[in-house]
């Protein structure tokens, strides 16, 4: 059921907010009920709202309406005016639209038509039981029953489902592009200035596929330390040494543990190494250069260098010789080792440094254990000389020159690594920043919970799968049930028995056996067609009357077309009364009642409405009145409202029909009610319209008010003499009441009026004189018609 309606365009009305304007004196908003009466004056806007109900109808926008817009809030949702094609209300909309659409041959003799339609022909008991079998089944929304309820209900939890799947996948995207936006795609070690929602995806599932480890502190710093590089001149040249350490403790050993003897030995000096060391030293110092002895000044013994010689032979000269050149090549192998490394650590790039910091430190440590070993074997030899009759044992040794030739394999692969990384650092720096990115994602995905996130889309998605599976399987169900329905009421077609309905209509409503609508076949297979008769004869320049009381009963009959029969209808009949006299008003009031309105009966006995909405709207206050009598539901079964739509200035508005017109519907208390409310010229500013009608409206009231107060008129001659009766000897105001109701209320014969704003401070002096007249001659009456009026009581 439709219960509020917006419209921020559409023909008179413009930015209507229901919610602000539909509201009851207490405040409370009012909305749509099961019946609705809706009472507008001419140009109001009750058309345009009727045309907005059409456009349901015809799923289509009438032309010349530029940028409608609207929002029909009903039940199960919201519809809006981009969503007419998929409404779900069946609507059957009677205005002048209708009328032009279906019987344009009443407007245009010459070249229009009137439209068939089928009504269900005669009964096949079998196609009656399905169908009802079938309606039972489907059900209805009010009677919340039924396959088309079940399909509202798994609608609405559908929506909710999704709406619940949409927050969560939502609140999961927006923490994945957070975290894109504020914390990867500012940092510029992550690379990529344009990093967005679907990147950190795509990363994200990188670290999923792959799974990537986070990367630790030392590789972390690792590659900043690598983005802040500069390029590097490659290393080139390698670190080469082959210790001789082998081959000099050979020769070493040999010296140290070789076997010599003087000829003719002096034993004082083997006695005392240290002596004959002094000795061995001092003749190279006195031989063919000295006679005495440098040391104590005494003259040499003449044979004291045949003695000597004697003792010191050939061969230990050659051994001291050998001892002597095995340590000049140790001290070789020394001054080596200085010079086995020329690079410097600023010559690598950071990763690379610490790894030739490391092998350097390690070969420098080894290195020194080397130049130990050396020297520890060049004193060894030393000792040997001072000791040439005497063997040594070579000095022990664990020393693994391996270690050495380890480090130098690392600095050399240092070196290498560099020098590659100097061809490829701009490669090497992207996968640096490649590596962080991903190595913040995988740490993002741990401490965000993503985990969890993903886990409560994925039971919401799933929920809202089965939720739309089962929305889908119940859609398809009434689908299938309503195309059946349709092919079995299509089996009960007759156009023949469309035509005969209206004629039922005009004849037993109207008494109008005159006009008739005929179902004649047309030229050329060109199908049948309706032909307006009277009396046996086509029938042309029908008049207005005519024409509303054809239309109006083709209207009523065709709500019992194939269409319509059985189906839930929102029907909106705007004005049916036009051109129509008092008895012919009164019959579309009784077709209303008997056919739409009256409810059935159900075999319980409780009421069966024909209608799933009714909406009624006119200007004429006689009908309106009969419309206070129509069959109306309850509160329980759907309640009735009463509107009123108004356009003060430019916009239309609806709002709550005033009391009085709802509960005391007659034009007399209406038309008081238009004077009162001229008693204020403030009033005039939010709605004019009033006093436009103020000359009419009063001119109409004082005819009524007077005859019934001084029904006999004593001189048929004046016309003026129920004024002078009621305002006795003050002819001023005689005079200014019949000026301004005539001048007010007529325009043929003073046209310029017309062209002038009306006198808006002289009517609302009149408007109170005349209140205090009828006050002062009645009190009681008048607050009687305050009363009628919504009005408070007056005190004296």
């Amino acid at each position: 059921m439709i219960t509020q309606i917006d419209i921020a365009n559409f023909g008179s009305f413009q930015s209507f907010a229901w919610k602000n304007s539909v509201k009851d004196p207490t405040g409370a908003v009012q909305s749509f009920k099961k019946l609705n009466i809706i009472y507008g004056r001419n140009y109001s806007g009750k058309t345009t709202l009727s045309r907005i109900f059409r456009t349901l109808e015809e799923k289509r926008f009438p032309a010349n309406f530029d940028n409608p817009a609207y929002s029909l809030h009903h039940a199960g949702g919201t519809i809006a005016h981009s969503q007419i094609a998929a409404g779900g209300f069946n609507v059957r909309v009677y205005n002048k639209d209708f009328v032009q659409d279906n019987l344009s041959f009443l407007t245009n003799q010459q070249g229009g038509e009137i439209k068939t339609f089928a009504i269900v022909g005669a009964q096949n008991i079998e196609i009656v039981q399905e169908l009802e079998k079938h309606e039972a089944t489907l059900g209805t929304l009010d009677a919340k029953s039924g396959l088309r309820y079940d399909k509202m209900l798994k609608e609405a939890d559908q929506r909710k489902k999704s709406a619940k799947a949409t927050a969560a996948d939502d609140a999961l995207t927006e923490k994945l592009r957070r975290h894109a936006n504020d914390v990867i795609k500012p940092n510029r070690e992550y690379g990529r200035a344009n990093y967005n929602i679907n990147d950190i995806r795509t990363d994200l599932k990188h670290v999923r596929v792959n799974s990537t480890k986070p990367l630790t502190e030392e590789e972390v710093a690792d590659k900043k330390a690598l983005l802040k590089e500069d390029q590097l001149e490659k290393i080139g040249a390698t670190v080469e040494f082959l210790p001789a350490i082998e081959t000099l403790r050979t020769d070493a050993t040999a010296l140290l543990n070789r076997k010599i003897a003087p000829n003719v030995p002096i034993q004082e000096l083997l006695n005392d190494s240290i002596l004959q060391a002094w000795v061995k030293t001092g003749m190279s110092h006195h031989r063919h250069k000295r006679e005495n002895c440098a040391f104590c000044r005494q003259p040499l013994p003449s044979d004291m260098w045949q003695v000597l010689d004697a003792h010191f032979s050939k061969e230990s000269d050659e051994l001291e010789a050998a001892l002597d050149n095995c340590v000049s090549e140790i001290s070789t192998e020394i001054q080596k080792i200085e010079l086995i490394v020329t690079v410097k650590g600023e010559q690598f790039y950071a990763a690379e440094r610490k790894e030739f910091d490391a092998a350097n430190s390690s070969l420098d440590k080894n290195l020194k254990l080397y130049k130990a070993e050396l020297k520890s074997l060049a004193k060894a030899l030393n000792e040997r000389k001072t000791r040439l009759f005497e063997t040594m044992d070579a000095p022990a040794s664990d020393f693994d020159t391996k270690k050495i030739a380890d480090d130098i394999a690392l600095i050399n692969a240092a070196i290498g690594k560099s020098d590659a990384k100097t061809a490829t650092l701009s490669k090497d720096k992207d996968a640096a920043r490649t590596a962080l990115r991903i190595n913040d994602v995988a740490n993002f995905e741990k401490q965000a919970a993503l985990a969890d996130d993903e886990a409560t889309l994925k039971l919401h998605k799933d929920a809202e799968a089965e939720a739309t599976r089962e929305a889908s399987d119940l859609a398809k169900q009434v689908e299938d049930l309503e195309k059946r329905m349709e092919t079995l009421r299509a089996m009960q077609k007759d156009e023949r028995k469309g035509a005969e309905r209206v004629n039922a209509l005009l004849g037993h409503f109207f008494g109008h056996d005159g006009l008739k609508l005929k179902a004649v076949d047309g030229d050329n297979d060109s199908g049948t067609r309706f032909q307006v008769m009277r009396g046996g004869k086509s029938a042309y320049n029908l008049s207005e009357g005519e024409c509303s009381l054809v239309a109006f009963s083709y209207f009523m009959a065709k709500l019992e077309d194939s269409e319509s029969k059985g189906k839930e209808l929102v029907i909106y009949i705007d004005d049916p009364i036009s051109s129509l006299d008092s008895n012919h008003v009164f019959f579309i009031f009784s077709i209303i009642e008997a056919l739409i309105a009256k409810p059935a009966k159900n075999p319980d006995g409780s009421n069966l409405y024909r209608y799933g909405q009714l909406f009624i709207s006119t200007h004429n206050l006689d009908f309106l009145k009969y419309l206070k009598r129509l069959s109306s539901p309850n509160e329980k079964r759907g309640g009735t409202a009463h509107f009123m739509i108004e356009r003060s200035g430019s916009p239309s508005s609806i709002s709550p029909m005033p009391a009085y017109l709802r509960e005391y519907v007659t034009e007399f208390n209406y038309l008081f009610g238009q004077i009162y409310k001229c008693r204020d010229a403030e009033f005039a500013k939010t709605s004019p319209e009033p006093f436009y009608s103020f000359g009419n409206n009063l001119r109409k009231f004082l005819e009524a008010y007077l005859f019934y107060k001084f029904p006999c008129q004593d001189d048929a001659n004046n016309s003026l003499e129920r004024l002078q009766k009621f305002f006795g000897d003050d002819h001023t105001a005689i005079a200014l009441v019949n000026r301004l109701s005539n001048e007010l209320s007529h325009l043929e014969e003073i046209f310029d009026r017309s062209m002038r704003p009306i006198e808006i401070p002289e009517i609302p002096k009149l408007a109170n004189f005349v209140l205090d007249k009828i006050y002062g001659a009645d009190k009681e009456q008048y607050n009687s018609l305050l009363k009628s009026i919504g009005e408070p009581p007056r005190e004296a």
